[in-house]
C-alpha cells in the first residue's frame, strides 16, 4: 500500500508545513471557539438587573444586562493579562459598585442613565469593537476569553455590608498603603487603609511631574504676586500629612488647599507626593495612581501572584464585609 503523500510520504518540508498549519489552527481556533461558544451559549438574561449606560462614544443611552456590562468594565479598568484571581476580584468589585449605584438611584426620578462609560463619573467601560481596535483580533480573542471567564466565574457575587452592596471603591496603584475613605471622600466603615505589598511592578508606583509656576498658579486660581526672583518655598508649602504620608493640606500664597484639591487641579496621579520648589516651577515626586481608597488593582495582582484567591483579595481590601451570591 502506498502511503498517502500528505501523511505517510512526501517530503519533510511538506510535513513540517502541515504541522505548523495544524498548530496555528489549534492556537487560533481553540480560543476563538471557546470565546464564541461562551458568548453564544449565554442566556439572554443573565441577571435580574438592566443597566442604562450612557455611552459617551455614541452620545446615547443603551440598555444591557448587568453581567454583559461587567465584561466591558473589566476590559476597561484592569489589564486583561493580569492573573485570573485579580480579574475575578475586579469583576466582583465592579458588580458591587454597579449595584450600589443602582440602589442609590432607585428613588431618583428623571435620570435617563444609571451609569456612564466615562471613568470620571464612575467606572470605565469599553465596547467589544473598541477592544478589538485596541488589542487586534488575536489578542482580543485571548483577552476577552480571560475577561468573560472572570465575570462568569463570579456571576452574581457581591460584597455587602449590613445587608447592602458596598461602595466598592478601587484604584490603580496605592503606592504600598491604601488610605481611609475619610481621608479622601467621606468616612465609610468598610473602607480602611491597609498595607498593599507587591505593587512595585506598577508603572505608577513612583512617578515625577514638573509643573511651571504660572501654570500651577493658574490651575489653582491664583496669580503670581511678583516677577522672579521670589521665595519659591514660601509660595508652596506642605503643611500637614496623613499617617500614610499622603498630603492633607498645602498652603499656596496664603491660601489653603487639601492634598486632594492639589492632586485634581494640577493633574497629579495621587495625593501622596513630595515637592521640590525652584524658580521655574514645582517638581512633584508622586507615589501611586488614583485616590488610594479600597482595592488597589496592582495590589490585587501582587496578591494573586502570591497565590491568594480573589476572595482573599477582596476581604483584604474591604474591611468586615461579606461576599455573597446576590442572584
Amino acid at each position: 500500500m502506498v502511503p498517502h503523500p500528505r501523511w505517510g510520504g512526501g517530503s519533510g518540508l511538506s510535513r513540517a508545513i502541515l504541522y505548523v498549519a495544524l498548530f496555528v489552527l489549534i492556537l487560533v481556533g481553540l480560543p476563538t471557539l471557546i470565546v464564541l461558544g461562551r458568548w453564544w451559549s449565554r442566556p439572554e438574561k443573565q441577571s435580574e438587573f438592566t443597566i442604562r449606560l450612557l455611552r459617551e462614544d455614541l452620545g446615547k443611552v443603551v440598555e444591557m444586562d448587568l453581567e454583559d456590562y461587567l465584561v466591558g468594565v473589566v476590559a476597561a479598568e484592569m489589564p486583561a493579562d493580569f492573573h485570573l484571581e485579580a480579574l475575578k476580584a475586579q469583576a466582583v468589585a465592579a458588580r458591587t459598585y454597579a449595584l450600589y449605584r443602582l440602589d442609590e438611584q432607585k428613588n431618583t426620578s428623571g435620570q435617563e442613565a444609571d451609569l456612564s462609560s466615562d471613568f470620571r463619573s464612575g467606572q470605565a467601560w469599553m465596547s467589544a469593537e473598541a477592544q478589538r481596535e485596541r488589542w487586534g483580533w488575536y489578542s482580543y480573542l485571548q483577552k476577552r476569553w480571560r475577561i468573560i471567564s472572570s465575570v462568569q466565574a463570579t456571576k452574581g457575587e457581591v460584597l455587602i455590608y449590613q445587608g447592602k452592596p458596598i461602595f466598592a471603591a478601587y484604584h490603580s496603584t496605592s503606592g504600598g498603603q491604601t488610605q481611609d475613605a475619610q481621608a479622601y471622600f467621606n468616612e465609610v466603615a468598610y473602607l480602611r487603609g491597609v498595607p498593599s505589598p507587591g505593587e512595585e511592578g506598577s508603572p505608577y508606583y513612583q512617578t515625577s511631574q514638573h509643573v511651571p509656576w504660572r501654570e500651577a498658579l493658574a490651575l489653582l486660581g491664583l496669580e503670581i504676586p511678583i516677577e522672579p526672583p521670589f521665595s519659591a518655598t514660601a509660595l508652596f508649602c506642605i503643611t500637614e500629612l496623613y499617617p500614610t504620608g499622603r498630603v492633607k493640606t498645602v498652603e499656596v500664597l496664603g491660601h489653603s488647599f487639601t492634598g486632594r484639591q492639589i492632586r485634581e487641579k494640577l493633574g497629579l496621579r495621587s495625593n501622596w507626593f513630595t515637592v521640590a520648589t525652584s524658580s521655574d516651577g514645582l517638581l512633584f515626586e508622586t507615589r501611586g495612581n488614583g485616590h488610594g481608597v479600597g482595592m488597589s488593582q496592582y495590589g490585587a495582582q501582587g496578591m494573586a501572584m502570591a497565590d491568594y484567591s480573589y476572595q482573599d483579595i477582596l476581604h483584604h481590601y474591604y474591611t468586615d464585609v461579606e461576599l455573597v451570591k446576590w442572584y
